[in-house]
């Protein structure tokens, strides 16, 4: 299986939803986005309430999406794909399916646990937002 390099965008999901609160905010969903350069296209995976959406963009087409994505998403990942999964995800929710879409072994169950997981297996920084991914050890900034 050829390796791919994905971009991971873990955000807010769209319009409101009452399970929100129970999840850590900025890290409410996760979606994700790649360069196929053998079909020249970009291909968007965003798996949501309303049923997972994959979109292909031209090279020209995609850099506004890739700015909206920026400018909505709490943290940003570059994450290469892994093929260790050796079953089907066990929640059909956004984290299960990246998970699936990563090829990714991993216990997280929420957009801020996965997002733990793959920094802890290299995954590179492209965009933090400052103040909402406290680093380790370090106090979490006071409200005012």
């Amino acid at each position: 299986m050829t390796e791919r390099l994905w971009l991971v965008f873990f955000m807010e999901p769209d319009g409101p939803a009452w399970w929100a609160r129970l999840l850590r905010p900025g890290f409410r969903h996760v979606a994700a986005a790649s360069w196929y350069a053998a079909e020249e296209r970009w291909v968007y995976f965003n798996p949501s309430r309303a049923g997972t959406s994959i979109q292909i963009f031209t090279a020209e087409q995609f850099p506004p999406v890739l700015t909206a994505l920026l400018d909505q998403s709490t943290a940003v990942l570059r994450v290469a794909s892994r093929f260790e999964r050796g079953n089907a995800p066990a929640l059909a929710f956004c984290v299960g399916e990246v998970k699936a879409l990563l090829g990714l072994c991993s216990p997280a169950l929420t957009p801020f646990g996965l997002y733990r997981d793959l920094r802890a297996l290299g995954a590179e920084v492209v965009r933090e937002k400052p103040c909402v991914v406290p680093e380790q050890g370090a106090a979490a900034p006071s409200a005012p």
